[in-house]
């Protein structure tokens, strides 16, 4: 099942192992990276989202398994939800993971509480940057 509602929709409320792609104009490249080709797909969508958009989207690329959409979208849901907490950056606590892409690189900051394992992360992340990419680490 795929839930092609904003996100902040999704967030309020899902079906639990619904995959979360909004659909906007890079959707076709998010269902092709994570959506299994062989598997038919249901949708969840808002009343006012473009399922023509959403069908030639997916056609776009060769995706043709689908089998349909939840009718009458989330607030037809009669199961359990899901929820996902959005948090703003100011409030943020505990690991994060990072996942931009290289055109959304921006710095990273490595901290510890005296700075020695910040350091040694740091030169351990040099060392495999430079393995990695063939390039040194910029560091400022």
């Amino acid at each position: 099942m795929v839930d092609a509602r904003p996100l902040t929709a999704f967030a309020a409320g899902h079906i639990p192992g619904a995959l979360s792609i909004p659909l906007r104009d890079a959707f076709a490249t998010w269902l092709g990276w994570l959506a299994d080709p062989g598997e038919p797909l249901v949708f969840v969508l808002d009343d006012s989202q473009d399922r023509a958009d959403l069908v030639l989207q997916a056609l776009k690329i060769g995706y043709e398994h689908l089998a349909g959409e939840l009718a009458g979208g989330m607030p037809a849901w009669t199961g359990p939800t899901g929820h996902v907490a959005l948090v703003p950056a100011g409030q943020i606590t505990g690991p994060v993971l990072d996942i931009r892409q290289d055109a959304e690189y921006g710095p990273l900051t490595l901290i510890c509480g005296h700075g020695d394992r910040a350091m040694s992360a740091a030169s351990l992340l040099a060392d495999d940057w430079a393995a990695a990419t063939g390039r040194p680490l910029r560091t400022g």
